[in-house]
């Protein structure tokens, strides 16, 4: 079978579709256990990171601040994580992953492994190494995402 020219056009938008699909199965999956994929991000980045403001948290995950007070506030209320005041800065609060967040986050990370097996376990391990290594040829080659538009 020849292979015709794909626009540059045409792979953005199937990589789109496929990104959206892929994050609303992980999402879904991740939710029925208990913990939405946001939340997980979250509380990812908490056990990785440790305890920071929520500014700081904000920044990492790249989510605007208010979506952060409104997921550590369903954190803190369902004991997954605390708050406490920043020592160096009165007006801020500084996040903390409890010892029932980090429970919940191994199950959750268990429950995304499968969801993602399930997603790219049709591929074999030869085509998983060329889409990882082209996912990465393409972050490498992006400038700053938020501006890229107006070069």
């Amino acid at each position: 079978m020849a292979s015709r020219d794909v626009s540059a056009v045409e792979v953005g938008q199937a990589y789109l579709e496929l990104h959206q699909r892929v994050h609303r199965i992980v999402d879904q999956a991740m939710t029925a256990a208990g913990l939405s994929l946001a939340r997980a991000k979250v509380l990812m980045r908490l056990s990785d990171r440790g305890p920071m403001n929520q500014a700081t948290l904000a920044g990492l995950l790249n989510f605007a601040p208010r979506s952060v007070t409104d997921i550590v506030d369903v954190l803190e209320r369902d004991g997954l994580a605390s708050r406490a005041e920043d020592q160096h800065d009165r007006r801020a609060r500084v996040v903390s992953l409890t010892p029932a967040g980090s429970d919940a986050l191994e199950m959750a990370q268990i429950v995304r492994r499968k969801a993602m097996e399930e997603v790219f376990g049709s591929l074999t391990a030869t085509e998983r190494a060329r889409l990882a290594a082209l996912l990465s040829t393409i972050r490498a080659n992006l400038l700053d995402g938020d501006n890229l538009c107006d070069h």
